[in-house]
């Protein structure tokens, strides 16, 4: 037996004819009627809801402003015919030299930095073993602050995707 507020009652509801003397009496168990008669119509109810995103035309920007990413004027950034779109590539930076990435496991939820981060390549998580690949990368940059890593140490070369693809240790110098 539920409980429902006044205002969510009809008057019949709020005050049924009853001679017992409980003040609960029991409603009716069946469903209100619904304005559907089967799942199928319910469906077709759902796809006729509509979110409101229909696409805008893009807005000019003003005369002087230059694209960031082509730098060339009349178009935004956002609009621009040069950005890559956002499922291409497997990682934030798209460039061909080694990086600064720092990496998330969604398994275990583990965190680690890298000054071996490559293009659209990840790294094994050490206790998962399941590849992950960095969520930030940078430029590297000269040793200062969490970036600093001994340079003259390998890093574990089975769980770094790179090293695995090229055969051998991916720093090395051919």
């Amino acid at each position: 037996m539920y409980l429902f507020p006044d205002f969510l009652l009809t008057q019949s509801e709020r005050f049924p004819h009853s001679t017992t003397s409980d003040s609960f009496s029991s409603f009716s168990s069946s469903p209100p009627p619904s304005p559907f008669d089967s799942i199928g119509d319910l469906v077709d109810g759902f796809g006729d809801l509509t979110l409101g995103f229909q696409s805008q035309p893009a807005k000019t920007p003003p005369v002087n402003y230059l694209c960031h990413l082509c730098f060339t004027k009349g178009h935004y950034i956002k609009d621009c015919p040069h950005a890559r779109s956002k499922g291409e590539g497997l990682t934030p930076y798209q460039g061909k030299k080694r990086c600064f990435g720092e990496y998330k496991c969604s398994k275990c939820k583990r965190k680690w930095m890298s000054g071996n981060s490559w293009a659209n390549m990840g790294q094994d998580c050490i206790k998962c073993h399941i590849n992950v690949y960095p969520h930030k990368q940078r430029p590297l940059e000269k040793p200062d602050g969490l970036d600093v890593s001994d340079q003259s140490k390998e890093h574990p070369q089975h769980l770094c995707e790179k090293c695995k693809a090229l055969g051998y240790y991916c720093r090395r110098i051919l």
